[in-house]
């Protein structure tokens, strides 16, 4: 029994020259979407971690019944955050944290570290109003919890209220904030299509 052979064509240098273009654009064309993912991700994750950090504290200082604050220290384009222990009734203070007298219960934590591509800033010409629809105010300041730039929480459930805002540095925005009274945490992520705060 004869074999039937149909003999197969190969591609020329121009059809694999021209598939290869296609590929490479389909390519280019969906890597800023990836990147924009990325970013979002990155930031969602930041916001994520920095609520369970403080959320520690508050459930460290109810359990212990001790106040514990968290201490923000920007230095060298970084953003360091730990945890101090109240220890002799007065609160965490920075002079009793200079003193040796309320002491660290964790960190420091660096964000940078964690999350090179986010930082704690404003994107460029931000201008919305805060979830509050309460003015943002001094956009080079985006850590916001008094001149101490420490968030405090108390044996009783209290919490100093405050904000800090994150950003991927081009168009993604976000804050991470203690409510006033009730000391609730929460972040939200904003969305300019909108011009409003979605809460995550």
């Amino acid at each position: 029994m004869k074999s039937c052979f149909i003999p197969t064509r190969g591609m020329n240098l121009l059809e694999a020259t021209t598939g290869l273009f296609i590929v490479t654009l389909a390519m280019a064309v969906s890597m800023p979407t990836l990147s924009d993912l990325l970013s979002q991700f990155m930031l969602r994750q930041a916001c994520w971690d920095i609520s369970t950090l403080l959320h520690q504290a508050a459930y460290r200082a109810v359990t212990f019944r001790k106040d514990v604050g968290v201490r923000w220290v920007a230095i060298a384009g970084d953003v360091t955050l730990t945890g101090y222990e109240d220890g002799n009734g007065n609160g965490v203070l920075s002079e009793d944290i200079r003193r040796g007298i309320d002491t660290v219960v964790f960190g420091p934590i660096s964000m940078k570290g964690r999350y090179p591509s986010i930082s704690f800033s404003f994107i460029p010409g931000f201008s919305g109003l805060d979830p509050n629809r309460e003015p943002i105010g001094d956009t080079s300041d985006p850590i916001r919890f008094g001149r101490s730039n420490i968030s405090t929480f108390s044996a009783i459930g209290h919490a100093s209220p405050g904000s800090v805002y994150l950003s991927d540095t081009k168009k993604r925005q976000a804050i991470v904030r203690i409510t006033p009274g009730s000391g609730k945490i929460q972040a939200y992520e904003w969305l300019e299509a909108s011009r409003s705060w979605l809460k995550r």
